[in-house]
């Protein structure tokens, strides 16, 4: 061979050896695909296990990232500064690529990475990489203050189902929520629980990277609503859920409060991890992963009551329900216990404690699980009017039911053929509350109905209450009743017996469980927040001001950003202004503090959420005030708007019982490169009395 030959064999061999290095180096791609979701074309990355390409029998599970505010399809925008030159994190080059394609390599597993950002571009926008900006924030995201701000109705949750199918129709993946999960960064974190909630039929495992805080809004142009992450356990029943939190985010005192509501909360499986990293990042991402890769190998069955909240949509199908609402306000539309035998089906323009909406139509149109042209019983309870009613409704052809409801909320039992004869007993706390605030040292009792929408009688039913909160003695656990008949309501108070015997911080949360036996047989069970309080003091008239659509000057506030108090200038509310609270004003209560949660914050007034409005019968919230905090990193406080009921007694005394919250901005967090942003609660109450012989309002007792 002369030397010419082989100098052009070698030239050869070696481009073909550099070209398969590069090759199996470069384990993603970058893909684009039209979206019926938005109308438009949009972008990921996808991750594929090794020799993909050489396995053409196998099929692989799919784990979703959802990038944070900062970051695209291809990065985020912590790993060009915040991530790569850490000496604490033992990378060598911007994570995620790296991390992914690892992670890919040693699992047999698909990762794909989604662009959250909106499809409005403008010309004019600035560019990363060459991909151009939207006109808003990733994942239409607006804050509940932000009320200037673009909402597009940009609707994420249908583009993720326009995804998935583009991924399964492409890539050879197991197309079974079975084998699917979501995980995402900050606000990509918060996103990754909203769409998982609302997709249960696609994904069985959810989990997140220090998720934001904020109040953002959902739902159609002009009709969004407010569904805070702390709420948004309640659609996630069904799904293995879990919390990647670091010690040095300057979030972490809102990711504990995550944690402890999600663990009080009614899941399937929930799990947390802290990890040891100085800032706001997805730390330990393998962890996370395996996670997931566990839920895949030992998938959990989907429960046969589940729960769902939709915020916002007029319209929208789930788990083969499909939900037509008419309604002249936005609201959340709340499901709870599905199944074939019946629900509970409401709507609130706010969680956790928002009023019943009133004004609205609901159609329901169930999967074809019922017998065709069979005749159901339909008993309805109304749970504004406690009122029971009832239908017959014939299946159709397919075997669906078609059922209308009006407002106030409504559960519903669903009796007949194929459906599980007998009496169907339910558990409702007085005023439909789902949180309970136990005061420090006092023994409580709770007021309830017991409910039955079967088509049977139910005898010997008992109920037994189980806490595993370490500081929650029920010293009285257990209530027996005998008989309750076919579409009736049966009235008890002061049942059960707790006590919180001793109060540690205001971000724990505790839960009671409620076991309901009809015949020695359990039917049911329930739910309810458990929130320990510290004994609540009441305060002068001299520590409160009531803005009823007043102004009133020179109020001394703590600024977080100076770390130093201001006097401020309030304006809220709306009334006529004389600082009294009169029937059918909405009121914003402001509290003084003798001490704040910063060092130096004293004597200075803070905003109020009513806490008992569910006990006093002529108190209303029916909005909320959001307001930003100063330097808390784009989060939200939340004031409570009360009203008065126009029919209350003279010489009626009402008690406010308020939570009221303070901040602090600490920049020498040993755990942290990061200022921490931190928040407590305090509980105070305070004396009204309505008296005609002072301006037909209330005043201080």
């Amino acid at each position: 061979m002369s030397h010419k030959v082989f100098g052009i064999v070698f030239y050869s061999i070696c481009i073909i050896f550099l070209f398969s290095c590069k090759k199996e180096e470069v384990t993603y791609q970058d893909v684009a695909f039209f979206s019926e979701a938005f109308q438009t074309d949009r972008n990921y990355r996808i991750y594929l296990p090794e020799n993909y390409n050489n396995r053409s029998d196998e099929r692989f599970p799919v784990i979703y990232y959802f990038h944070g505010y900062g970051g695209r399809y291809k990065w985020d925008s912590y790993d060009v500064e915040d991530d790569v030159h850490n000496s604490r994190n033992r990378r060598k080059e911007p994570p995620f690529v790296m991390e992914w394609q690892r992670y890919v390599k040693e699992n047999d597993l698909i990762i794909v990475s989604w662009d959250g950002y909106e499809p409005n571009l403008h010309p004019g926008k600035k560019e990363r990489e060459g991909i151009q900006y939207g006109n808003a924030s990733p994942y239409d995201y607006v804050r509940a203050h932000d009320e200037e701000d673009h909402h597009w109705g940009l609707d994420f949750s249908m583009h993720f189902r326009d995804l998935v199918a583009h991924v399964d129709q492409n890539f050879r993946t197991h197309a079974d929520r079975k084998q699917r999960g979501i995980t995402g960064l900050s606000m990509g974190g918060l996103t990754s629980y909203y769409v998982a909630g609302q997709n249960k039929d696609l994904v069985s495992s959810v989990s997140a990277f220090d998720p934001a805080d904020n109040f953002p809004l959902y739902g159609p142009k002009g009709e969004q609503v407010v569904f805070p992450i702390l709420e948004m356990f309640r659609p996630l029943k069904g799904l293995a859920v879990r919390l990647t939190m670091t010690d040095g985010d300057w979030l972490k005192y809102n990711n504990w409060r995550i944690k402890q509501i999600f663990e009080s909360a009614d899941l399937t499986h929930f799990e947390s991890h802290t990890a040891d990293y100085p800032d706001h990042w997805a730390a330990d991402i393998d962890l996370q992963l395996d996670f997931h890769m566990k839920e895949f190998q030992n998938p959990r069955p989907f429960p046969e009551k589940w729960n769902h909240v939709n915020p916002g949509f007029s319209s929208f199908d789930v788990l083969g329900f499909q939900i037509e609402v008419q309604r002249k306000v936005p609201a959340l539309t709340i499901m709870k216990g599905v199944s074939s035998e019946g629900m509970k089906i409401f709507s609130r323009p706010f969680l956790p404690e928002g009023p019943m909406v009133q004004d609205e139509m609901i159609q329901i149109s169930t999967p074809s699980v019922y017998s065709p042209n069979e005749s159901y019983h339909l008993i309805h309870y109304n749970l504004s009017e406690n009122a029971f009613t009832s239908s017959m409704e014939q299946a159709t052809n397919e075997g669906n039911l078609h059922i209308k409801l009006g407002g106030g909320g409504y559960l519903l039992g669903i009796n007949g053929k194929d459906v599980e004869r007998g009496p169907k007993v339910h558990l409702l706390f007085d005023g439909n509350s789902e949180n309970v605030y136990f005061e420090e040292g006092m023994t409580h009792a709770l007021d309830f109905k017991l409910l039955n929408v079967g088509s049977e009688n139910a005898n010997k039913i008992e109920i037994k209450a189980f806490s595993e909160h370490p500081y929650l003695n029920i010293a009285k656990n257990s209530f027996v009743a005998e008989n309750i008949g076919s579409g009736e309501e049966m009235e008890f108070e002061k049942q059960f017996e707790f006590e919180f015997i001793n109060y540690s911080d205001s971000s724990f949360v505790g839960s009671i469980l409620f076991e309901i036996k009809v015949n020695d047989m359990v039917y049911d069970t329930t739910h309810i927040a458990a929130f320990p309080v510290p004994i609540s003091p009441y305060v002068e008239q001299s520590d409160r001001i009531i803005l009823d659509g007043r102004t009133v000057g020179d109020v001394p506030f703590y600024s977080q950003g100076l770390n130093e108090i201001e006097l401020n200038t309030l304006v809220g509310g709306n009334g006529n202004g004389d600082g009294v609270l009169d029937p059918g004003e909405q009121a914003l209560v402001y509290i003084r503090l003798p001490k704040g949660l910063a060092p130096n914050d004293t004597n200075t007034f803070h905003r109020t959420y009513l806490i008992n409005h569910s006990e006093e019968t002529y108190l209303k919230v029916e909005d909320l005030d959001y307001t930003k905090k100063i330097s808390q990193a784009g989060a939200t406080s939340v004031a409570s708007l009360i009203t008065l009921s126009p029919d209350i007694p003279k010489n009626r005394e009402i008690k406010l019982w308020l939570k009221v919250e303070s901040l602090y901005n600490d920049s020498n967090d040993s755990t942290s490169n990061a200022t921490i942003y931190s928040s407590r609660f305090d509980y105070v109450k305070t004396k009204l009395i309505r008296n005609a012989r002072v301006s037909e309002g209330l005043t201080h007792d």
